[in-house]
């Protein structure tokens, strides 16, 4: 798993965001950018590589006087970004770092698009394109960003609540974020979204869904669904029954009975009908996001809609239409913006796997046919064995075990490599 990208804020210390990106009434348009200027004036500041990468542009532009774009490779980061209303430092075709100086901020309004001093900075998806969704706001972007000359900071790994928090917009107190996180972590990875355009897609469709994981169950009584045979209601009840469940809202006896059988041939729940026999477990903490990773990889192929970007096909593969499409390509270019700090933390989901793998076992153990098991395999173990001392063996033996019964009578039968068990007679 690669690190996060460095990044650098593209003005230093004392600069503020004085104009940020969306929607404007006052411009009756989108700002697809955000502005910094700073108190006093902010003529002829440096301006600093975000990212690095290498010099597309640097030289006149409309709007702007002059600009510079950089294109970073995906090893950097990905993507380009705009730097608008400068006096570039550096060429055409020059390779730059991140943090790098590359120009300052014309102070001359009559020469820099005729506005105040101020550098207003554009982050796009793959190339420079024009406004539209492959434009992202800087502003999470830039999020844990350095500011120029600033000593390194510990690089993210992965996902942690803080970054669930911020994909699912924030909807829950970041505590809840953190209960919810292994769960989510582990989800993800069953269902292979290990890249960022797949978990940003998750997120964006999950997010939408779950009003952020807010509510793992259908708000509405579902009794519209009532005697819905294309959703396998077919026993009065049903429709309130099977309301949809989980964050991604699993719905109808027939969905309820094919996650069922799917995690149960994989080991999953105790039987083939368990979510039919117990629906709001699918709605619960430990079960939740197993119908996501279903829905995801079983009922659809919901990854390649995410290799291909293709926001809008996969919101008619999970909603049958393009109800809260705005929403969820929101979503999706809000979690595009973080970046590698989305992808699933896999060394802290380990621990957490060995210690469940233990619970599993431990729990098996004490039920009635682990027992049995149990009880086998100590009887049949000898002398130094991990079990020896601890119960006693077969009366029709002379309350010996099985091992040790036979390498008595091999001994006494004089069988080469037999060894009668120590005070043995």
């Amino acid at each position: 798993m690669s690190p996060t990208p460095r990044r650098y804020m593209p003005v230093e210390h004392g600069f503020s965001l004085t104009d940020g990106f969306g929607y404007q009434a006052w411009r009756g348009g989108t700002h697809w950018g955000n502005d910094y200027g700073r108190d006093g004036g902010s003529g002829g500041y440096p301006v600093f590589a975000a990212q690095a990468g290498t010099v597309t542009a640097a030289g006149p532009a409309s709007g702007f006087g002059k600009w510079i774009t950089l294109d970073h490779p995906t090893e950097a980061g990905g993507g380009l970004t705009v730097y608008g209303h400068i006096i570039p430092e550096v060429r055409a075709g020059d390779r730059v770092e991140a943090g790098q100086r590359i120009g300052r901020i014309n102070p001359d309004q009559n020469t820099n698009g005729g506005v105040a001093p101020h550098l207003h900075f554009e982050v796009h998806r793959y190339v420079w394109s024009p406004p539209g969704p492959d434009r992202l706001d800087p502003t999470p972007w830039l999020d844990g960003a350095r500011w120029p000359g600033e000593q390194p900071k510990e690089e993210v790994t992965g996902m942690d609540a803080n970054v669930l928090a911020r994909a699912m917009g924030n909807s829950l107190p970041i505590e809840r974020y953190a209960q919810l996180l292994p769960a989510f972590t582990a989800a993800l990875i069953a269902a292979d979204c290990t890249t960022v355009n797949r978990v940003a897609m998750w997120c964006a469709q999950v997010g939408h869904e779950s009003g952020g994981l807010r509510w793992m169950e259908e708000i509405a009584d579902a009794s519209a669904y009532e005697g819905r045979q294309d959703l396998g209601n077919t026993a009065p009840g049903d429709g309130r029954r099977y309301k949809g469940h989980g964050p991604i809202q699993i719905t109808g006896r027939y969905n309820h009975t094919k996650v069922s059988e799917w995690a149960h041939g994989r080991g999953l729940v105790p039987t083939p009908t368990y979510f039919v026999d117990n629906p709001s477990e699918l709605a619960g903490d430990e079960y939740g996001f197993l119908g996501v990773v279903w829905y995801w990889t079983v009922a659809r192929n919901m990854n390649a809609y995410a290799d291909a970007g293709d926001i809008t096909g996969a919101t008619r593969a999970v909603n049958g239409g393009l109800n809260g499409l705005a929403d969820r390509t929101d979503r999706w270019n809000q979690c595009l913006a973080l970046g590698d700090a989305l992808l699933p933390n896999q060394e802290e989901l380990d621990m957490g796997a060995v210690d469940e793998i233990k619970k599993y076992i431990d729990d098996r153990l004490t039920l009635p046919v682990g027992s049995d098991v149990k009880d086998i395999r100590e009887q049949l173990c000898g002398q130094g064995s991990r079990d020896a001392g601890e119960y006693d063996g077969w009366p029709q033996l002379g309350g010996r075990t099985v091992v040790d019964a036979l390498a008595l009578i091999g001994a006494k039968l004089g069988i080469d490599g037999f060894k009668a068990p120590q005070g043995s007679k």
